[in-house]
């Protein structure tokens, strides 16, 4: 597939650290049923920030945790954290104290301190599914973090409030286990909803633990028993309205995922952060339009099998998101998703017979999880241009003005003559659109044709290159990458000719025009109908994408050889973010070797000036393109 439409990335199965990561343990089975364990892991920065505001957080992040009737004994802790320590929890930070005498209104031999406070606690998860802290023991330092000279009227008062106090705590994870219920329980086969209702009324805590990652509630789950699935007749092929709901389907999730991928760019502000999102996109979208091209399988429900792909990627980054959420309300709503995101993944894997089927209902519960006052569908598919993904991602709609105007001298010519001292670019650009038109040129256009494709792909390159985005030395090879990127893909050709008729170029695999760009793929970015049947729009598309390219990965890839930059930027269009090593890979498929191969030779040609009407690949003897 061409234009970043070819060579899907897998998703891969690793698991990241999670929010609330869910982990399947399969019990040995009992009597009358088939228990299922797996834990449900708390991070710590949630828990911190519902710890503190239980203790009444003030201004500053200073919590005065205790103070007494009469003034005369407060305690004050800076921002306490939470962490891990030795198999319990470690509630830790900078504390001051005043204790005093009170008596008729004043305080009398007041001492004051100032230190560091570190109180051990146990977690503890009850039947209604409260997490509470046990308090296991209060320590108090000096600055010099020292255990001496702290007075004991100080040290009663501090751990007298820690015993008091903090078992007090409960963080109430209920709600977010009701809503994984919620949001199971419409995943359901309808022939088979049964099970899984009857699986999740068992749902219950059972142990905890403090591990590196979080506080890990155990819970269970019991199976009914049957679990084994009849197997499956062969199913007949679909039917035209079947195989219609078939691609439906597939099309919700990418409406679903491109919901979810906008929700936590909106938190995301970190460059690096953004492009891992649009990798996770892109990457999503090809294996989409790979499982399109295969086609139907049967008794395989490819959206699972999608959503399996890509889950281990995306809950990593919802917990990245959750920790700069800065609220607990969103937070708890992103501890929410992952726990439906990870019970579904980890269900799906251990109890098949429980039936369950990713269905639009619960996809769009599954989505409001993480922004339950959103009044569209999340589901929605649209093939029009969404100003949020431009925004996230950088990315310009081909016919808007250009990153930098320049300016050109008076009395410039160009190939349609002289031209008037700075005519507009967005003139010169939409005159060429149409010039190029449906054109397929016969034997006598053939150098005309050359030229207004090669000043298109020129001007193409000016509006998108931006030297306040990258170092100016990449300029040059920009221009030449993007006349190669079209001379691999197209031979420069946005039309040709379909049994007499001139339509647009269209690839096996659904790539249009001469940048050869896969609007699934692409979908929301730029408006498919122009990528048909616009050259002018098709060319600034493509730079767009290449530039973006050149920028996350084509710049990183220069280091001593500056054209690395320019076959990296192009393994990646040609076969997707996650190819853009694939250039300088020792073992690789003589498919993509030969690709690269070929693109690097072309990009050698335009850069020293030589290719000329190679760019057209027209067979020896003809008399026009076909």
């Amino acid at each position: 597939m061409r234009a970043a439409g070819r060579a899907g990335r897998r998703g891969r199965a690793a698991a990241g650290a999670l929010i609330l990561a869910i982990g399947v343990v399969t019990l040995p089975a009992a009597a009358g049923a088939a228990p299922v364990r797996f834990p449900l892991t708390v991070e710590y920065e949630l828990l911190q920030m519902a710890l503190r505001k239980h203790l009444r957080d003030a201004s500053g992040g200073a919590l005065v945790l205790w103070r007494s009737a009469d003034g005369c004994r407060t305690f004050t802790m800076q921002q306490p954290t939470v962490e891990p320590a030795q198999g319990v929890l470690k509630i830790a930070g900078p504390g001051s104290a005043q204790v005093g005498l009170g008596l008729l209104g004043y305080c009398w031999a007041q001492v004051g301190w100032d230190g560091h406070v570190e109180i051990r606690a146990r977690p503890e998860i009850g039947r209604d599914w409260q997490l509470r802290l046990r308090v296991l023991d209060t320590q108090l330092y000096d600055a010099s973090r020292q255990r001496s000279g702290v007075v004991p009227r100080v040290w009663e008062t501090v751990k007298g409030w820690a015993e008091s106090a903090l078992p007090t705590f409960s963080f109430d994870l209920g709600p977010p286990v009701q809503e994984v219920k919620a949001v199971l329980g419409l995943f359901a086969d309808p022939g088979r909803a049964g099970p899984l209702g009857a699986a999740l009324q068992t749902l219950q805590p059972s142990d905890v633990a403090v591990e590196a990652d979080g506080v890990k509630v155990g819970v269970t789950l019991e199976l009914p028993d049957g679990a084994a699935p009849a197997p499956r007749a062969a199913e007949p092929g679909l039917t035209p309205a079947e195989l219609k709901r078939w691609e439906a389907a597939l099309e919700r999730w990418d409406g679903f995922l491109t919901f979810v991928i906008k929700d936590l760019g909106a938190l995301e502000s970190d460059p690096s952060m953004r492009s891992e999102l649009l990798d996770l996109l892109l990457g999503a979208r090809h294996e989409l339009t790979a499982v399109l091209g295969r086609g139907p399988e049967p008794g395989t429900d490819p959206v699972q099998r999608l959503f399996v792909g890509v889950w281990s990627q995306l809950r990593a980054m919802v917990r990245r998101a959750a920790g700069r959420a800065g609220d607990e309300a969103r937070a708890l709503r992103y501890l929410t998703f992952v726990a439906a995101g990870d019970a579904l993944a980890s269900l799906t894997a251990a109890a098949p017979a429980l039936g369950l089927e990713i269905s639009a209902d619960g996809l769009r519960r599954f989505a409001r999880t993480l922004d339950p006052v959103y009044a569209g569908d999340p589901l929605e598919y649209s093939e029009l241009p969404d100003a949020t993904l431009r925004q996230l991602f950088r990315f310009r709609d081909p016919d808007a003005p250009p990153r930098r105007v320049r300016r050109r001298a008076p009395s410039s010519w160009w190939w349609l003559g002289p031209q008037a001292a700075h005519a507009a670019d967005a003139d010169e650009w939409g005159q060429l659109g149409q010039r190029l038109d449906r054109w397929v040129p016969d034997q006598s256009e053939l150098g005309l044709y050359r030229a207004a494709v090669d000043r298109l792909l020129n001007l193409a390159a000016e509006r998108t290159f931006d030297p306040g985005d990258v170092d100016e030395r990449f300029e040059r090879l920009f221009h030449h990458l993007v006349k190669a990127t079209a001379w691999q893909e197209s031979c420069w050709r946005q039309f040709g000719r379909n049994r007499g008729t001139v339509t647009y170029l269209l690839s096996p695999t659904h790539d249009v025009g001469i940048m050869q760009i896969n609007a699934r793929i692409w979908r929301g970015f730029f408006n498919p109908e122009k990528l048909r049947w616009n050259a002018a729009y098709n060319t600034g598309a493509g730079a767009e994408i290449l530039y973006n390219l050149l920028l996350r990965y084509g710049v990183r890839e220069a280091g001593d050889r500056l054209d690395n930059a320019a076959r990296a930027t192009y393994s990646a269009y040609n076969g997707g973010p996650a190819r853009y090593r694939r250039y300088r890979l020792g073992r690789l498929a003589d498919a993509h070797r030969a690709v690269d191969r070929a693109f690097w030779q072309k990009y050698q040609l335009i850069a020293a000036g030589t290719a000329q009407d190679r760019v057209l690949c027209l067979p020896v003897g003809a008399t026009s393109m076909p």
